[in-house]
């Protein structure tokens, strides 16, 4: 199912509260203007408050269109019979210290309703960075150290599709001169989760050891690869509510699946687990 109920009740407030804001705007460059207008100020002061204007005509086109987003997602989403997009045909037990790395392994095959998701309307694997972090400040989280080379470009349509995943072996070894802001070598990576929305994290060279998944059962031990926070300050790459997230690199490769975490330190099950069923 595309988007569970509370997600889907959380974007229709999201919407909600950006239509709330731009109105809130327009009130405020409404009154600048009268005022402009009903005070005596000089030439060059004129000129600098007719800047706004514009600002007042985007601001009106944004409500508009926010408007109409909100009544077709009111109308075609908020039934839940409309986000069932197919239904899982294998989904085998969770896998535990698979592989020669030992990592968990969980996955299922579905089967997805081409009446509802065909190549007219689905656009690819990707993830939008959205606006909730301006562009100039998101470039600046993907580049930790100053040092470090460029493999990330802002997506012109804002949408960073996914291309190839990142080896473990590069996971174990990132390549030499991509380094944080301590100088340790890393791999800037970012996911979009239901609760925490878009993060960026360091995915380096450590792996957790996870003991206990189900309470009542014996521990068994499972490797999974962690991702930190991009620096102190940042909080935690997930919350509770992200699992299931992907995780990808500034290049759009998928580095695997956030599955959980424990204070600071956020989990993903490698997207290389595991012999994949062939045919």
């Amino acid at each position: 199912m595309l988007f569970a109920n509370a997600a889907i009740e959380k974007h229709i407030k999201t919407i909600e509260s950006e239509i709330g804001k731009k109105r809130l705007i327009i009130k405020h460059l409404e009154r600048r203007l009268v005022r402009a207008e009903q005070t005596q100020m000089n030439e060059e002061h004129a000129k600098a408050e007719r800047k706004y204007i514009p600002s007042q005509l985007e601001a009106s086109e944004a409500i508009g269109a926010l408007e109409t987003l909100l009544a077709n997602v009111s109308r075609d989403w908020t039934q839940r019979e409309n986000r069932f997009l197919g239904h899982v045909v294998l989904s085998p037990p969770i896998g535990f210290n698979v592989g020669e790395e030992g990592f968990m392994e969980d996955w299922a095959v579905v089967e997805i309703d081409d009446a509802k998701v065909d190549s007219t309307n689905f656009v690819g694997n990707v993830i939008d960075p959205g606006t909730t972090v301006p562009m100039n400040e998101f470039i600046d989280r993907m580049y930790q150290h100053p040092s470090n080379p460029h493999s990330f470009n802002y997506p012109g349509n804002r949408l960073l599709k996914f291309y190839n995943t990142i080896p473990d072996e590069e996971t174990w070894k990132p390549s030499e001169g991509v380094v944080d802001h301590n100088n340790d070598p890393c791999i800037m990576v970012m996911k979009r989760g239901y609760a925490s929305d878009l993060t960026i994290g360091c995915l380096n060279s450590i792996r957790s050891f996870t003991r206990f998944y189900f309470k009542g059962q014996p521990g068994q031990m499972s490797k999974a690869v962690a991702i930190l926070p991009r620096n102190s300050s940042s909080g935690a790459f997930s919350k509770p509510g992200d699992s299931g997230s992907a995780v990808v690199d500034g290049k759009g490769r998928l580095a695997g699946l956030l599955t959980g975490g424990s204070g600071a330190c956020s989990y993903v099950t490698s997207i290389n687990v595991g012999a994949w069923p062939q045919g």
